[in-house]
């Protein structure tokens, strides 16, 4: 039974250099009996995490000890932390989705009064929502406390699923609402997941609504060979043909390739977006050729029909 890496992803990381061939060696190593891909989707996102599977224990205790002593476990665990939070808000909303900041007037209430009001400003959304026939409300929030100097300020940091924006602004109430349409890039939402759940000065603290999705996560042990892992560690540059291959209808974004001093192999993670360009020239062909079974074909049929004596 072969042991895995996946816990100990933190251990990877050394990035492969040009000139350094020796770091090659331990990509070639008989240790590793093949790479296990993670394939995670997020709305429009997809990420593919890659990693040795070794034949024996050894490589796996020495990752965990190594780990152990430098005491990193909590750096990966914060790593995986964020990583959740931008796959969820990629999963669950999109351009027609909402940002709103909401301020306070005069002095900032504390902690407890905040996530009053917070939750209380969320009863009138979804009351409005309700009384309007709109979809259930879906929501990421975050309540920041900032201190600076002697100066105390709170925010509230909102994700929601697309309604007015002036509507929401007013639901507020308690000084000043700024709603905005969220706008993805390459990158799906990532942006703005990294903004609302960073910690500068002050805390944050996020919470989400209970009817959001999770991200689709799959796991293949062949899906990647041990010799494309090596030409992608060492080229780059071939890692978008080889991705867009493997994952048809996606677009190579980037690759981080690490190694380890410590075990054999390399950590390969690349994330991708769906290919808009090639899903609207595919939609395209499907309305000019209707698909078999469709009405076009029956009517088509039913011309011959009529024409034969």
């Amino acid at each position: 039974m072969p042991f895995s890496s996946e816990i100990y992803l933190d251990i990877f990381d050394k990035a492969f250099e040009d000139g350094k061939e020796e770091k090659f060696e331990n990509l070639r190593s008989k240790d590793i009996f093949t790479y296990r891909v993670k394939t995670i989707k997020s709305g429009k996102m997809l990420e593919s995490e890659i990693y040795p599977l070794w034949k024996n224990r050894s490589e796996a205790t020495r990752a965990k000890k190594e780990i152990e002593s430098r005491k990193v476990q909590k750096n990966l665990n914060d790593k995986n932390a964020k990583k959740n939070i931008i796959r969820k808000i990629n999963t669950n909303f999109t351009d027609e989705d909402l940002a709103i900041d909401l301020t306070y007037k005069g002095s900032p209430p504390d902690e407890e009064q905040a996530r009053k009001d917070i939750q209380n400003y969320i009863r009138r959304v979804r009351e409005y929502r309700r009384k309007n026939g709109l979809p259930e409300l879906k929501y990421i929030y975050v309540i920041e406390f900032d201190t600076d100097g002697k100066k105390k300020r709170v925010h509230h940091h909102m994700l929601m699923n697309s309604m007015d924006r002036d509507v929401a602004e007013k639901l507020w109430g308690k000084g000043y609402a700024n709603a905005r349409r969220l706008q993805p890039n390459e990158f799906g939402l990532e942006g703005i997941a990294r903004y609302i759940t960073k910690d500068p000065k002050g805390t944050k603290r996020w919470c989400a609504s209970r009817n959001l999705q999770e991200p689709k996560i799959t796991i293949a042990d062949h899906k990647i060979t041990k010799r494309q892992a090596e030409k992608i560690a060492k080229n780059q540059n071939d890692a978008a043909a080889i991705f867009e291959k493997i994952y048809k209808g996606y677009k190579f974004n980037d690759i981080n390739v690490k190694y380890s001093d410590y075990v054999s192999g390399a950590y390969l993670y690349a994330r991708m977006r769906v290919n808009e360009a090639a899903e609207s020239n595919k939609r395209k062909k499907q309305e000019r050729n209707p698909a078999k079974g469709g009405k076009d074909r029956y009517e088509a049929k039913a011309l011959y029909m009529d024409k034969l004596p």
